[in-house]
């Protein structure tokens, strides 16, 4: 439960019910990638034809990501740090540690390329393209963009965030609403987060108020909530994500007892509604952590806390970015 609730994505993700729990090699999602040809006004008794339709109709994500965790303790580091003599709590500090370091990890996961080191999570940028959608070349769920319009992300590009910032947000965000949902978070390099705030914060100070009770910083943008993430710090980058169609979601925070059973949480469960970005899990390794464990011929003990999961998508024009046509600047 920390792990998801230190990291605004996977927090939100969470709250929105944009998780899916699956089991199998791959996972499969239903796409809308062409329109029929299979329509027309008709008159009184007039004949019309059909045309044959074939094509793909699910994206295919065929590779899970598992990352782990690990804590190694010596029982002589636990004897030495008892009674009197104890420092500070070793088995804590190191739990924490660990939780720490997979939080970290994780939200650089997330946002990144996978291409550089294929076992990490298949992040924002290995489907989302800095491009304009004529240009976009990559494949994603085994679907080209450069062969189906409607798989390709919106994009536009900043020249200073005080002259045509906010309408390029406003043409990005208009663009991503065309499939009939909006943009529900909004993530962006925190330099670009103050130029925002800049802007707006004399007029107006509403906040997605569970997003800020949970320690996010934020401002509503079309009433989307605009949050800043340190791992897009100097990239001058922002996201718009549709990950449900759920909207305006503002009393909702998750509960230690949404965690009891890995893979049991009662607000995620089955909620994926094909709509956008969503995280998909395999159905065992929900943050599963391991009981301590002592290998033969050793005096340590182990535990492991395993994540295997992977960001799939339904509907990649309801996604969108922006970046800067030269420096990050106001």
């Amino acid at each position: 439960m920390e792990i998801v609730q230190a990291n605004p994505l996977l927090w939100h993700m969470y709250r929105q019910g944009a998780i899916i729990y699956e089991g199998g090699t791959e996972c499969r999602v239903p796409v809308v990638l062409t329109e029929s040809q299979n329509i027309g006004a008709i008159g009184t008794y007039e004949t019309f034809s059909t045309t044959a339709e074939d094509g793909p109709t699910k994206a295919r994500f065929p590779d899970w990501y598992k990352n782990r965790a690990s804590m190694v303790i010596d029982n002589t580091e636990l004897a030495q740090n008892r009674g009197k003599y104890q420092i500070v709590n070793l088995l804590q500090a190191k739990m924490a540690i660990s939780k720490i370091s997979m939080i970290n990890d994780l939200s650089r996961q997330l946002y990144a390329d996978n291409a550089a080191n294929t076992k990490e999570i298949n992040g924002l940028q290995s489907m989302l393209e800095f491009a304009t959608p004529a240009t976009q070349a990559k494949t994603v769920g085994g679907i080209a963009k450069a062969d189906y319009a409607n798989w390709r992300n919106q994009y536009g590009v900043i020249s200073a965030f005080g002259t045509d910032g906010l309408d390029v947000w406003e043409e990005v965000y208009m663009d991503c609403s065309k499939k009939g949902t909006h943009p529900d978070i909004i993530l962006t390099d925190p330099a670009v987060y103050r130029f925002f705030k800049r802007l707006v914060a004399p007029n107006q100070e509403e906040r997605d108020v569970a997003m800020w009770n949970q320690g996010f910083e934020n401002l509503l943008f079309n009433g989307t909530p605009v949050v800043p993430d340190e791992e897009l710090a100097g990239t001058g980058k922002t996201f718009f994500l549709t990950t449900s169609g759920r909207r305006g979601v503002t009393d909702f925070n998750l509960k230690p007892e949404f965690f009891e059973t890995p893979g049991k949480n009662p607000m995620a469960q089955g909620k994926g509604t094909g709509i956008g970005i969503q995280l998909a899990i395999l159905s065992s390794d929900d943050f599963r952590q391991t009981e301590f464990m002592t290998p033969p011929n050793s005096d340590v003990i182990l535990s492991h806390t395993y994540f295997t999961s992977m960001l799939v998508a339904s509907s990649l024009a309801r996604q969108g970015c922006t970046d800067f046509s030269g420096t990050v600047q106001f």
